[in-house]
């Protein structure tokens, strides 16, 4: 009877802890897909603003000296994943002296990698109208705005495992409501300076006072929440060692991660530039500035989620990560299917439309650029899993699989068959479909999931077989040229086109348990 008695209260205690996730989850999706939206919107504006008042060498400026300083910055290499990994199990059993010696590292480490970046950057001072061209340098005040932006990456590491302990305890959405409410002020307050003062200066300003204000904010916030971080001092435990190399292995790993997808980006501009010209790049990055708004859109989304599916990790349920992690597969899977087959016929039209038809590039190119964004979509799920369960450092040689064959083909493509752009688009594809789209789940399920790879596999090769008769379906409705120019006639054809691949997605997946759960998601949520 003790015994029956137990496996009810584990079971309870499991329901109550799925269901606490599972609002924790929406409530962090909902608010970052919708504060990035708007956030978005408000940087187009501003940037409206900007280019209308100070011309386009302002608005060139901010762009080389955005890219210079995230260049030096080492905030997107994963290390804030490997922290976040790290107090997942402490959070869930309230180990307090635990949570305390990991913040009082993490606060160590991020002020080390702070002092680093901001000597990095003073460092770089003297060579900066070699790195940003002589025109750049006449701006009056180059330097100091270069200090100014330095400043704003580099102070955020010094309050960043605030960020850390929030995020780790499912409170993105805090994070997300605190930087848009600032982010919304300091918009208004650029605009207003732009149309009065018309200083680039004042303009860079308000971003160094926005980033100070809501780092400070979030500190108040976090030790409101948890009233014991603002005297990290009065614990004295030393982490165990397995800790401490767990968090360099991770380190590692999630650094060389990233740093082969930075290689990826980078390297196809480089041969572009090197192997078939400027003019191409430019149409190119036309193409690349849509797709990456959108990736970025659903990479927050997703990372929104990665505390909620760590939290997860601690019940140690091989089979219930499985059918989280199909279940969000499935989720991004539908996402790809509902939006390639459109992109594609869409995409030119609209470029057309932005930046004139001498922009628009060939229907291949077109589809290939769609077929890799929604490659990059799919990985989502598995880096998120990765992030959420501390797998950096099993997978620390991929990146460099990744990078070199994407090199070796693309340029074999170039200078051997003399495919342009699509020789690049196509290397691209290769790295993506033979090491990182099949390597990334693999690791998922081996390590998480009990080896379990059946139900992944026919969920992934029936969506892929539903993708493909996607981009053949635009691809012949683009090839009957019933999509040019902006008319009727093109808005009906993709109206339909959409229309039609909805229906036969829902008449394909009725029956799918994936499918009926998001159904009734919807369902409770629209209730409520």
């Amino acid at each position: 009877m003790a015994k029956w008695f137990s496996n009810v209260y584990t079971q309870n205690v499991k329901l109550m802890n799925s269901r606490h996730r599972l609002n924790n989850m929406l409530v962090n999706v909902t608010t970052t897909g919708l504060v990035y939206i708007v956030t978005m919107g408000l940087a187009m504006i501003v940037r409206m603003f900007l280019n209308r008042t100070l011309g386009a060498s302002a608005v060139g400026l901010v762009g080389v000296l955005t890219s210079v300083v995230t260049s030096l910055s080492l905030a997107d290499l994963g290390v804030d994943s490997v922290f976040i990994y790290l107090l997942y199990r402490p959070i869930a059993m309230q180990a307090y002296d635990e949570i305390h010696a990991l913040l009082r590292l993490f606060r160590r480490v991020y002020i080390i990698i702070g002092i680093i970046f901001i000597f990095a950057g003073i460092l770089m001072l003297p060579f900066l109208n070699v790195i940003i061209g002589q025109q750049a340098m006449k701006i009056h005040n180059v330097r100091l705005i270069y200090l100014i932006f330095m400043l704003n990456s580099g102070i955020s590491y010094f309050f960043a495992y605030y960020r850390t302990l929030l995020n780790a305890d499912q409170r993105y959405y805090v994070i997300s409501r605190v930087t848009f409410i600032y982010t919304l002020a300091q918009s208004v307050a650029q605009i207003i300076l732009l149309l009065t003062v018309k200083s680039i200066l004042a303009y860079v300003a308000m971003l160094l006072i926005s980033t100070v204000a809501i780092n400070l904010t979030l500190g108040i916030v976090a030790k409101k929440r948890y009233v014991t971080v603002g005297n990290l001092g009065s614990s004295k435990r030393k982490l165990d060692k397995q800790v401490v190399t767990t968090l360099i292995k991770n380190t590692v790993g999630g650094v060389s991660n990233k740093l082969g997808a930075i290689i990826v980006t980078s390297s196809d501009n480089i041969l572009l530039a090197n192997f078939v010209g400027l003019r191409e790049v430019g149409m190119y990055s036309n193409y690349i500035l849509i797709t990456q708004g959108v990736s970025a859109f659903l990479s927050k989304i997703m990372a929104s989620m990665t505390s909620t599916i760590g939290n997860l990790g601690t019940e140690q349920d091989e089979r219930r990560t499985l059918d989280v992690f199909l279940r969000i597969s499935f989720l991004m899977n539908g996402i790809v299917l509902v939006i390639a087959g459109p992109l594609c016929l869409v995409f030119s039209f609209f470029i057309g439309i932005w930046v004139g038809e001498e922009s628009v590039l060939p229907i291949s190119s077109v589809i290939l650029i769609v077929v890799n964004m929604m490659l990059q979509l799919i990985r989502y799920p598995s880096l998120t899993f990765i992030d959420a369960f501390g797998l950096q450092w099993i997978q620390k040689m991929k990146s460099i699989v990744e990078a070199a064959l994407n090199i070796i083909v693309s340029l074999i493509l170039l200078r051997v068959f003399k495919l342009g752009l699509n020789g690049v688009l196509i290397g691209t594809l290769c790295s993506n479909l033979l090491v990182v789209n099949w390597y990334e789940p693999y690791i998922v399920l081996r390590n998480t999931c009990g080896r379990r790879y059946r139900a992944y596999f026919k969920q992934v090769v029936q969506m892929f077989l539903l993708l493909v008769a996607e981009i053949l379906l635009a691809m012949w409705l683009l090839r009957l040229g019933w999509i040019e120019g902006l008319s009727i006639r093109s808005f009906t054809v993709i109206v339909i086109e959409f229309l039609f691949q909805c229906v036969f997605l829902v008449i394909i997946y009725q029956r799918d348990r994936f499918f009926n759960y998001y159904k009734k998601l919807v369902v409770r949520i629209l209730k409520h």
